[in-house]
């Protein structure tokens, strides 16, 4: 597993994740937490919780990790560690973690992923979890209010009719139950630099989709063993 700290890319294995996880009691994942901001805001405010913030590209992250890697003194926040990586080769050494697993603001194949959705990485965010531990996803639901452009993407319309009948199975095949599925007014309940940029001044709309992690429903099709096996042990 590769994390980030500041300008470096380094190896983390398992005695220091273990030793990152002691003293404890909650693990939050945030996946695709480009510059990590949010990541790093939330060790700052719940110092019992260790903070893994995943992207696939670690140049974004570099400014915040090597903020959080200096001595609490001078804002270093240890509870806070970032993971490069891809939501579609998710790493094996965080399966079953989580007891918050956050999506802010997910763009490119993440938020196809999560809006068509894609079975294989539903499996793979779900082995990232404990039992009942909740996922919190905000989706910039103006993209897909832009038909043309959504179109150009392959993008169906998100509406609460299409949520129920589509995403909830989908959902619970992979082991989340949908919980709370709304449209924002207002400020959404995670800031994220990302999630300001898209919204702040310009009247685009977010929907909050939260789900439960439970006993997977089914193995989705082409997933392998491993992966489905993980996802049935957490």
């Amino acid at each position: 597993m590769r994390a980030q700290i500041g300008k470096t890319l380094v190896d983390l294995g398992p005695a220091e994740l273990r030793a990152r996880l002691e003293g404890h009691a909650h693990v939050l994942i945030d996946v695709g937490t480009g510059d990590g901001r949010f990541v790093y805001r939330w060790a700052s405010a719940n110092p019992d919780t260790l903070c893994i913030g995943i992207d696939a590209v670690g140049e974004r992250m570099r400014e915040v990790s090597h903020r959080a890697s200096r001595k609490p003194a001078r804002g270093g926040r240890p509870n806070a560690l970032f993971i490069v990586a891809s939501a579609q080769a998710l790493p094996e050494e965080l399966d079953g973690l989580a007891d918050t697993l956050t999506i802010n603001y997910p763009w490119s194949s993440l938020f196809t992923a999560l809006v068509l959705p894609d079975p294989e990485v539903l499996a793979g965010l779900r082995r990232l979890v404990r039992p009942g531990a909740e996922l919190v996803t905000l989706l910039n639901q103006s993209v897909l209010d832009d038909r043309p452009y959504a179109e150009r993407l392959g993008l169906p319309p998100l509406t609460d009719e299409r949520v129920e009948a589509e995403l909830r199975p989908a959902y619970l095949a992979a082991g989340f139950e949908l919980r709370e599925n709304r449209l924002l007014d207002g400020d959404a309940p995670h800031q994220t630099s990302w999630g300001q940029h898209l919204t702040l001044g310009s009247g685009r709309r977010t929907r909050l989709v939260t789900a439960q992690a439970v006993a997977a429903a089914s193995t989705p099709a082409g997933a392998s063993a491993a992966a489905s096996g993980a996802a049935e042990s957490v």
